[in-house]
């Protein structure tokens, strides 16, 4: 993280209170919280620390957002330039005050709800101005540049009086977006909880019931109002790790259902809950979605999964051929050291200590369609 960021702290230090107005900040975090999920490149969202949000992304980068709503009326470019009452800087004076201060930021974002309202002067109106930014930096090619131009012109005469240069206008725009497409207060919430959901699936592969959503949700929700009122606190007290994310799903979990078109963890399900071995089949599929989760968060390829597959596969298929006999427990436990002699060579092997014993059973039990598991109970132990 920028070392600016973390030695300077805000001349007002707040922590929103209680409101309409920040309770829905509070959601809007949670959205952003719930994005770390799918973005691994997001670190930690920090709140109310010199913005309403930021963002810690790896590569020392940090994106600040606004989060703005609009429960009536329409917005438009003057609503951002011009400052409410009895405050001196704008919506964009404050969000380009950083680049300003020559800070290291490399997104700014405004977030929330809202109509956009047409504009008497077709040249600089915001609905144009958003459709501008909202172009994503891979697509811009030097046209984007002129058609941009007016704006930077037209933007840099409005906030020199709030001390915003012309050329922190033009950086700043350049990395700016603009997205007033959230749900209001009322709908916000129910979004998020599908969005949570939608998530999980795609990380884990796992369908969770609604119940399961509403309370990962509801501690989520309470873990992000907590950073958002914590004044004169650190950063650190500020923000929400990706980590703490993961452990609030887990542990709101409980049992894990795979989604119903993972033909072979349903396999293992019927497996391990008709082997009568208690409560292992739970571990089992516990080992397999923390193995999921942490192949979407290293990137591991399709290719390199299905190897790691097969090399357990091979191992265990001449370890039955050579233990034809082994059931119950003896064959649980003969896996399970397999299966930890497989993660300490994969920890040398791709020098990541995460890639140990409990990684290998995951890798394990998500291949098991392909492989043979008989766990039927010995009647001599």
């Amino acid at each position: 993280m920028s070392i600016d960021f973390l030695t300077s702290v805000p001349q007002s230090d707040p922590g929103s209170e209680g409101g309409i107005g920040f309770d829905y900040q509070w959601h809007v975090t949670c959205c952003l919280c719930i994005e770390m999920l799918l973005n691994t490149n997001i670190q930690r969202v920090i709140c109310e620390y010199g913005e309403d949000i930021t963002l810690q992304k790896t590569g020392a980068e940090i994106e600040k957002v606004q989060v703005k709503k609009r429960d009536s009326g329409n917005w438009h470019l003057a609503d951002f330039i011009t400052p409410p009452k009895k405050q001196k800087k704008g919506i964009f004076a404050k969000l380009f005050e950083p680049l300003q201060e020559g800070k290291r930021v490399s997104g700014l974002k405004v977030m929330g709800c809202g109509r956009i309202g047409g504009s008497q002067d077709d040249t600089h109106s915001l609905a144009q101005l958003m459709a501008i930014l909202n172009v994503p930096q891979c697509d811009r090619e030097k046209d984007w540049a002129n058609v941009v131009s007016p704006y930077v012109d037209f933007l840099s005469d409005q906030l020199s009086s709030q001390g915003i240069s012309k050329d922190t206008v033009r950086a700043a725009l350049e990395i700016s977006v603009i997205n007033l497409s959230l749900p209001n207060p009322d709908g916000i919430a129910l979004r998020n909880r599908e969005l949570l959901a939608k998530a999980i699936k795609q990380v884990w592969e796992i369908d969770v019931t609604h119940n399961q959503a509403e309370q990962m949700y509801t501690a989520i929700y309470l873990l992000a109002k907590r950073a958002n009122t914590s004044a004169q606190k650190t950063w650190l007290d500020k923000s929400i790790a990706r980590q703490d994310i993961v452990h609030l799903v887990f542990e709101n979990l409980g049992y894990p259902y795979p989604t119903s078109n993972q033909s072979h963890s349903l396999t293992l399900q019927d497996k391990l809950s008709n082997a009568n071995i208690g409560s292992k089949h739970e571990y089992a599929l516990n080992a397999r979605t923390m193995a999921i989760g942490l192949r979407y968060e290293k990137g591991i390829s399709e290719m390199l999964w299905e190897k790691l597959g097969v090399e357990i596969h091979l191992k265990w298929q001449e370890y039955r051929t050579k233990n034809p006999h082994t059931m119950g427990v003896s064959l649980w436990d003969a896996l399970l050291r397999m299966l930890d002699s497989i993660g300490k060579n994969w920890v040398i092997e791709f020098d990541d200590r995460r890639l140990d014993s409990h990684f290998a059973e995951g890798v394990f039990f998500d291949m098991a369609g392909i492989c043979t598991v008989d766990f039927k109970s010995d009647p001599h132990e």
